[in-house]
């Protein structure tokens, strides 16, 4: 996946910080004068202490770089970088005049030993509740940095930051949890407008006749994948999924999952549960925002233009 240079995808975000304890006081988002905790200085210390990052399966490093209070535009910025040591030196074509030997050439940039091909993506938290009690929130959506491991990150921050409250007259120690949601903007209905489904997915426990007894090998998931080659709009969605879901439930398939491309080139893998079939179904959809500045692949520092269109986004 290539980077645009004036514009990025955002996902939408709810994020819960929830005391262990249930009697603890919540830990503010960002320090105060009367509170020295926060849940930025939890991540800053993790920082320093070099252990906010995660290696991948594939020895890809997802690593968090930086934090920043930015009262002026409401909102805690985090950023991420995500370095692949393995990964192969980027290439650039250019085409070459007519009348040359060869219609393009191609040049290969050269890391150096110590260097690793990186990308970063922001996160931006509003700095504010919601009605709820719930912080606004938008993720940078750049390959390899998802929110299971922002999740990761944040979580493992926190649960090395204990701090101290007061119940009655004695002094207890907890730490913070964190949740993050994904905001369901986009309804069915209208994604169907113009996108388009391409695949619906079926899957079942597994209870295949050939597998044998020797302790070998244990049946788990059975799935069944359906091409869609007729057509699946705004109009007809409901009656189509409740009279397949109906018919596959009868023939033991439990779990349905809906591929769609949608009208900006993007798609989605939407989840039908059993008792929604006939329903409007809400899913996450990105956002997408255009930028002046010129973005790079991998940024050194929080991004203001990019802090500015998330919090924007976030709190739509």
């Amino acid at each position: 996946m290539f980077l645009e240079k004036h514009s990025r995808y955002f996902r939408k975000f709810d994020f819960a910080f929830t005391p262990r304890h249930i009697h603890a006081p919540d830990l503010p988002l960002v320090n105060d004068k009367r509170k020295a905790f926060s849940i930025a200085d939890a991540l800053q210390v993790h920082i320093k202490a070099m252990k906010a990052l995660e290696v991948q399966p594939n020895g890809d490093i997802v690593e968090l770089m930086e934090v920043e209070h930015r009262p002026k535009d409401g909102a805690l910025a985090l950023l991420l970088h995500r370095a692949s040591p393995n990964a192969a030196d980027p290439t650039y074509r250019k085409k070459a005049r007519k009348d040359a030997g060869k219609r393009f050439t191609v040049r290969q940039a050269v890391k150096d030993a110590d260097e690793e091909q990186s990308v970063s993506a922001h996160v931006v938290i509003a700095l504010t509740k919601n009605a709820k009690g719930i912080y606004q929130a938008a993720l940078e959506e750049i390959p390899g940095i998802s929110m299971a491991v922002v999740r990761r990150l944040i979580a493992n921050a926190l649960r090395d930051y204990p701090y101290n409250f007061q119940k009655g007259k004695k002094q207890i120690e907890t730490y913070a949890s964190f949740k993050p949601v994904g905001v369901k903007s986009e309804s069915m209905d209208n994604a169907l407008k113009k996108g388009q489904v391409n695949f619906v997915t079926l899957s079942r426990p597994a209870k295949p006749k050939f597998v044998d007894a020797d302790g070998l090998f244990r049946p788990e998931q059975e799935v069944l994948k359906l091409r869609v080659i007729g057509k699946i709009d705004g109009k007809n969605w409901k009656n189509v999924f409740s009279n397949l879901v109906g018919k596959a439930q009868k023939d033991g398939w439990v779990d349905f999952k809906v591929d769609i491309d949608l009208n900006d080139n993007r798609n989605r893998t939407v989840k039908i549960d059993r008792d929604e079939e006939a329903k409007e179904i809400l899913f996450v959809r990105s956002e997408i925002a255009d930028f002046k500045t010129s973005l790079p692949a991998c940024s050194v520092d929080i991004v203001a233009e990019v802090v500015q269109k998330a919090v924007a986004i976030a709190k739509m």
